[in-house]
């Protein structure tokens, strides 16, 4: 896969396609999947040593949080949503339906039958100890809601703008989160509620959208390095506050959304003029896979009975059966779903934008992600 992007280097700037934004999807799926496995063990086992030894490698433990980068999906989600239809022109709603949840229904649903098949617990499909709330399905739920609203949020975006908009639905969210202000998780919310807990962030997703093709919009601001550290900082810091502070991620993660979207604004910004690392680039073509199946990789790991060879090397083999797993996973499984979508057209699905002729000029097709394929 990433011999093809390299043969064929993408361009830097292209009108409708942002490379970048799929090297980084690639590596929020892969900070998922650390964080499910816990941080590389270069200092040797998190549960020996003692004094300020011990505490250093306690510190290094929490160098990967997964939960805030999938806040950070969900920005780029309502990105790749919003783009083809930021302008004020009808939605082909029936293709844009079909392409939708047949891209991301087929993967969901294979991901249920490997997740019943080789689970030890079996989790109900909806409940307490719901599959949503025990696996990365949970995110996938608030998507499905934000797909079936998005005509329902565009057409209010038209009537009411994102100065009205945006104010309501973090009013909204906060009103959610203070129901439950002490939960763990978000299963108490339920689906609905906790995809209205985190529609601000997958709104500000949309606002990016309009604002990466505005010049004047996007014009660069500090160094890419320190928005990368500062979106750190926060994913960091949420953790802290979750782990060891008692407030709750659910208090904070919408809060976090705020900080995702000035990120991935400025990785837009830096995306301009300067190419992506093609191999991460290529990645992104299959993390939803790998966010779907990483944690099979544990269990990929348990059937082949590779006899253990210390904490590093475990780790690294058990993070490669991770990403073997979930891309024959792509192959077998997104990518056929993909080609599915393509070939659903509905009458009156080309100029979808109020674009007129430069909708059809975006080249929507050649990107992963504008490419009705927000992979969340």
């Amino acid at each position: 896969m990433a011999t093809r992007a390299q043969a064929t280097p993408q361009p830097l700037s292209q009108k409708g396609y942002f490379p970048v934004l799929d090297a980084l999807r690639f590596v929020l799926a892969l900070w998922v999947a650390i964080g499910h496995f816990e941080m590389i063990p270069i200092f040797g086992s998190f549960n020996t040593g003692t004094g300020y030894w011990l505490l250093f490698k306690h510190l290094w433990r929490s160098v990967v949080f997964g939960t805030p980068a999938v806040i950070v999906f969900f920005v780029i989600s309502g990105f790749c949503i919003h783009l083809p239809f930021r302008g004020t022109g009808k939605i082909p709603v029936a293709r844009y339906y079909s392409r939708r949840y047949t891209r991301i229904l087929i993967p969901v649903l294979g991901a249920l039958i490997i997740y019943r098949w080789v689970g030890k617990q079996q989790f109900p499909l909806w409940g307490e100890h719901s599959i949503l709330w025990e696996s990365p399905l949970w995110s996938l739920a608030c998507e499905e809601i934000y797909y079936a609203a998005y005509p329902l949020l565009r057409w209010l975006r038209n009537l009411f703008h994102w100065r009205i908009l945006l104010p309501v639905s973090f009013a909204s969210s906060v009103a959610v989160a203070l129901t439950h202000p002490h939960a763990g998780n978000c299963h108490v919310f339920g689906p609905f509620g906790t995809a209205l807990m985190l529609l601000p962030v997958w709104l500000l997703g949309c606002v990016l959208a309009e604002e990466s093709m505005s010049p004047v919009a996007m014009l660069p601001k500090l160094s890419i390095w320190l928005w990368r550290f500062l979106a750190w900082f926060g994913c960091w810091t949420a953790e802290i506050l979750h782990f060891k502070l008692g407030i709750s991620y659910t208090q904070t993660m919408v809060w976090f959304g705020v900080l995702a979207y000035l990120w991935v604004r400025q990785e837009i910004i830096h995306g301009k003029d300067h190419r992506p690392n093609s191999w991460l680039v290529a990645g992104g073509a299959w993390s939803y896979s790998l966010y779907l199946m990483h944690a099979q990789g544990g269990v990929l790991h348990a059937w082949l009975h590779i006899p253990k060879l210390g904490l590093l090397a475990d780790w690294f083999i058990i993070l490669t059966c991770s990403l073997v797993f979930a891309y024959v996973f792509f192959l077998l499984v997104e990518w056929p779903s993909h080609k599915l979508a393509r070939r659903i057209k509905v009458q009156g699905a080309r100029n979808v934008a109020g674009l007129g002729k430069d909708a059809q000029s975006l080249p929507l097709e050649k990107n992963q992600l504008a490419k009705e394929a927000a992979q969340v």
